[in-house]
């Protein structure tokens, strides 16, 4: 494989080495008592032998080393090449003590292989995304071998060529995918002392023939935590430039009495309803805190 480096580590061998001890000599004129020389030599040998300790490769294991492709609407088709690297791991062990009795072994780890490869990413046929949208991969090097995951994108992929050892990645979109709405796409444009909420839809030309949805809670300050919770509505909207949400006339309408001076906000969240997007709420967004005037001049009308 292209990319593939040596370890400067050394690999440690271990080698034994037989020692005979010298029998008694022989007269042959006499005649050979066989078991007399074996039992002495057996003899010699137990006493002269030293117990060898030899080291076992145990396993290995590799570094894993990832890097993020990401592709905006206005990206190129072709992503810049990043370099992966993947570094060995060798276990090696050496038994210790008596295994019968209590005995063990010490294991270390030692550099074994290193490896090196270029990943990069080209989109063939790329289909159009919209403003908020993207396609996202990840490539991992794991030893001497690649790999690629679709992270979440607008389209479903198929590999068209590279992996395992080639780091020259094409993937052809198959189908398309809703993502999640844009959680910037709608913004709290004033609030007001009336309590008055103008939200600006920035997306809403996307949305045509769909619905969007708009969660309200009205809170209201007080000493300790938490603050109190006057309402909370879901209102359903046709897709605007702008949505007007007069929260104290909501409250009015579910019998809430509001104080005027005290200090009152609004946290809203949005969902749409459709297939240009999830319908997935969006996190929670919250507006100033302001004091009730309940005659100041409306925002909006």
């Amino acid at each position: 494989m292209k990319g593939l480096v040596s370890s400067a580590a050394a690999i440690l061998a271990c080698s034994t080495t037989l020692v005979f001890a010298d029998a008694p000599a022989v007269d042959f004129d006499k005649g050979v008592d066989a078991s007399a020389v074996l039992s002495q030599a057996k003899e010699t040998a137990t006493k002269d032998a030293a117990p060898i300790k030899a080291s076992y490769i145990g396993g290995s294991r590799y570094d894993r080393d990832c890097v993020r492709f990401t592709f905006s609407p206005t990206d190129p088709a072709a992503s810049d090449a990043v370099w992966l690297r993947s570094q060995e791991w060798v276990t090696e062990c050496t038994p210790v003590g008596d295994p019968q009795h209590g005995g063990g072994q010490n294991c270390w780890d030692r550099p074994g292989m290193s490896y090196q490869e270029q990943a990069r990413i080209t989109l063939q046929n790329r289909q159009p995304l919209f403003p908020w949208e993207h396609d996202a991969f990840v490539v991992c090097m794991e030893g001497p071998w690649l790999s690629i995951y679709q992270d979440p994108s607008a389209y479903d992929y198929k590999r068209v060529s590279g992996g395992t050892y080639d780091g020259n990645f094409v993937m052809a979109p198959v189908k398309k995918i809703p993502m999640n709405a844009d959680p910037a796409g709608i913004t709290a444009q004033t609030f007001s002392p009336n309590l008055r909420l103008l939200l600006a839809d920035k997306w809403f030309s996307y949305y045509a023939g769909e619905k969007t949805v708009i969660k309200v809670t009205l809170k209201k300050v007080v000493t300790f935590w938490p603050d109190a919770t006057i309402f909370q509505q879901e209102l359903t909207f046709d897709p605007a430039a702008n949505y007007a949400i007069d929260a104290a006339s909501i409250a009015a309408a579910q019998s809430q009495k509001l104080e005027a001076g005290k200090k009152y906000y609004v946290q809203f969240s949005f969902q749409r309803l459709g297939k240009v997007s999830t319908d997935k709420w969006t996190k929670t967004f919250e507006t100033e805190k302001l004091d009730y005037q309940p005659a100041a001049a409306a925002v909006g009308r």
